[in-house]
């Protein structure tokens, strides 16, 4: 395997470099908690997909020697980095599959269902919304898990034609990220952040996420020329986040409820200055202790399927259960 380090800054072509010597592997865990909080006018509709976003918005990772296990939303992942493997685990239905990682973006991807061709007028609609993404280092800082860390702010507004009569000068929607990651210093200071450091440059590099996450808002209409910036962004550093704070603005809706609340009075109006939604997702356990070899062993009563079988089984109830539930 061989990455390409010329954009990376020295430390971490360091842990890259200490990552390949078997010797001076460290164990490593990692586990985040989310929390998803709707403005108050919004939480009595939203009820369901909150239960939802709050038992699958977990996440963990655990490495030892030349493996990595991974369990977000339900879904299980055992990188082999000496084989370029992954195998997929399905608890809820003992099944399995080996995915080579070249393979794995791929094949998510096409497992995502494709939405319905929009009618002209929506097409119309999405064509004219116009993405601007700004990002900063903000000079904040914070200690997360024992860990010095730094925040990036990352801005993505987006201009949308408003309806006659309101303010045109004002974005349509807004999202702001704000991205705490480890410093570059504690690479080499914090073994366990040295490894996963080094995993997150090897997923960049092999797995490629902003790729994947671009094929897969492809397959819905006028997502993907939304959401690339944002997504690479995200991904432009291999640097361990510790927290991630996600807040979503759309002063559109804020503004349509304050003329309704005038026209009935039926509902109060949102809150134009506040977040119709927010997300935090911080970093709960860090930790360099042994890790038990046995998580890596495929149960014995799992039985293999072919890839494309499990790939679909595991993205499209996901796709399912985001979606409204239709009466």
């Amino acid at each position: 395997m061989q990455l390409c380090t010329k954009s990376l800054p020295a430390s971490m072509v360091l842990a890259l470099a200490l990552w390949a010597a078997p010797g001076l592997r460290a164990d490593a865990t990692i586990r985040y908690h989310s929390e998803f909080k709707p403005s108050p006018v919004l939480q009595p509709f939203m009820e369901q997909l909150m239960k939802h976003a709050q038992t699958g918005g977990d996440v963990s990772v655990r490495m030892k020697g030349n493996q990595a296990y991974t369990n977000a939303g339900g879904v299980t992942e055992i990188f082999d980095f000496a084989k370029n493997e992954v195998t997929l685990l399905d608890p809820a239905h003992k099944t399995m599959a080996v995915v080579p990682v070249s393979e794995l973006s791929d094949k998510i991807a096409a497992a995502v269902p494709q939405s319905p061709a929009p009618t002209p007028a929506v097409q119309k609609a999405m064509e004219s919304i116009k993405p601007t993404i700004y990002t900063k280092m903000t000079g904040n800082t914070a200690e997360i898990q024992g860990v010095q860390a730094e925040e990036r702010e990352i801005l993505l507004e987006m201009e949308m034609p408003m309806p006659e009569g309101m303010n045109q000068n004002q974005s349509g929607m807004k999202l702001v990220v704000h991205i705490w990651t480890a410093k570059q210093e504690e690479v080499l200071r914090v073994p366990a952040i040295r490894e996963l450091t080094a995993y997150n440059a090897w997923q960049r590099y092999m797995v490629n996420p902003v790729a994947m996450l671009e094929k897969m808002t492809g397959r819905l209409p006028g997502a993907a020329s939304s959401m690339q910036p944002i997504f690479e962004e995200m991904f432009k550093s291999p640097s361990v986040i510790l927290r991630t704070q996600v807040e979503f603005y759309m002063p559109l809706m804020a503004a349509l409820s304050r003329r309704m609340a005038g026209q009935n009075g039926a509902a109060p109006p949102l809150d134009p200055n506040a977040p119709l939604m927010e997300m935090t997702q911080e970093a709960d356990e860090l930790s360099n202790a042994p890790v038990d070899a046995s998580i890596f062993e495929i149960p014995k009563d799992y039985t293999a399927i072919s890839a494309d079988e499990m790939v679909r089984s595991m993205v499209q109830p996901q796709s399912a259960s985001a979606a409204p539930a239709q009466k």
